[in-house]
């Protein structure tokens, strides 16, 4: 699942289906650790906060081991692209993923290429795809069971990465979206409104009103997981 490649209805829906069977697992205490053994390189940026990201805490969840490597964003050079390669071809002997995280685009892919393992471009982060999808699962559980033909208003920048992900996954998967400003969402008759007006911080409303944040993240948390179980447990 990469940020530059638009998802198809077939991925998307099967996304939706194994994050929902892992929920079920979790719930029943039957997920176990999958990832077990497995070594997985978050690269943080060396202005990155001490906080545990949730892509840390949904690998341990599977199982795995996570370590977090600083790295210095590389400059513009010839020079710069040789340390990439020694570093990628470093990461991808002693790990079995790595994650990106803030890391330049074209640094991310020389390092994908070299590694010879699996590379997420920030699976954690709310650009990756992975967070469009969460939302966008969220939305497809709340919506009325008797909508044939479900709509989303959309406010905010559509050109953001997130924002492009979301709309490419939602007009894909059938949903027609409309674009538009604060002054109609009131009176607007669409099944779901998505605020991200505020860039940090999207808000989801359907029509029984605003969607819960605790399980965006949940949903968000099984996404990853899900990524993670397809290219690190089966790759």
């Amino acid at each position: 699942m990469s940020p530059r490649e638009p998802l198809r209805a077939g991925h998307i829906l099967a996304v939706f289906a194994a994050a929902r069977r892992l929920r079920t697992a979790a719930k029943a205490g039957t997920v176990g650790k999958p990832l077990r053994g497995k070594n997985i390189a978050l690269l943080i940026g060396t202005s990155s906060e001490g906080e545990r990201s949730a892509l840390h805490g949904a690998a341990l969840e599977l199982g795995a081991h996570v370590a977090e490597v600083r790295f210095a964003e590389p400059a513009e050079s010839a020079h710069s692209n040789g340390d990439i390669r020694t570093l990628a071809r470093m990461l991808g002997r002693m790990y079995d993923a790595i994650d990106c995280g803030t890391m330049p685009s074209a640094a991310a892919r020389q390092l994908e290429r070299e590694a010879g393992v699996p590379v997420y471009q920030g699976l954690g982060m709310d650009d990756h795809p992975a967070r469009a999808l969460a939302d966008l699962m969220a939305l497809c559980e709340h919506r009325p069971p008797t909508t044939t033909r479900a709509s989303i208003l959309f406010l905010g920048d559509p050109l953001t990465m997130r924002g492009s992900a979301f709309l490419s996954a939602a007009r894909e998967i059938g949903f027609e979206v409309e674009m538009g400003g604060q002054c109609q969402a009131a009176s607007n008759d669409a099944t779901c409104v998505v605020d991200a007006t505020n860039a940090g911080h999207w808000s989801l409303l359907s029509t029984n009103g605003p969607l819960d944040e605790a399980w965006r993240c949940e949903n968000h948390r099984f996404v990853m997981q899900t990524v993670l179980l397809d290219t690190v447990a089966h790759g």
